[in-house]
């Protein structure tokens, strides 16, 4: 039976196999971390020990690794880290964030510049 994660393409306890960490970061990966207060060697160890791992759904090939609240994204073909960021907090979009995921996202937060709240149920089981 697959589970919901297998589903996904979740991969719980992903590290490296076998061997050194092998990714290196970007200038985009080093701001975005310094921004968020983040050292180096965290995001290094979230690239390279992640706790776990998914597939991007908006960019084919780059993985989502995932170590505590650091999201690593990066991409395996060219062993970089592309950028970070922190699970599960959404943010207001910057200037640059002008593609058609990012107007999407905009569509469906904003209602004439005010957060549209979303309530959701609890879910008992």
């Amino acid at each position: 039976m697959t589970t919901i994660a297998e589903t996904l393409g979740i991969c719980w306890n992903a590290g490296p196999k076998g061997g050194p960490a092998e990714y290196r970061l970007t200038y985009h990966a080093q701001q975005q971390a310094r921004a968020k207060g983040w050292s180096a060697q965290e995001i290094l160890e979230a690239a390279n020990s992640p706790q776990h791992t998914y597939p991007s759904s908006r960019h084919p090939g780059q993985m989502r690794h995932v170590r505590g609240d650091i999201v690593a994204v990066v991409d395996p073909a060219a062993q970089r880290i592309v950028t970070v960021y922190k699970d599960v907090e959404e943010t207001s979009l910057r200037a640059d964030q002008t593609d058609q995921g990012a107007r999407l996202y905009a569509s469906r937060t904003t209602r004439l510049g005010q957060a549209i709240h979303v309530q959701v149920d609890e879910i008992t089981y």
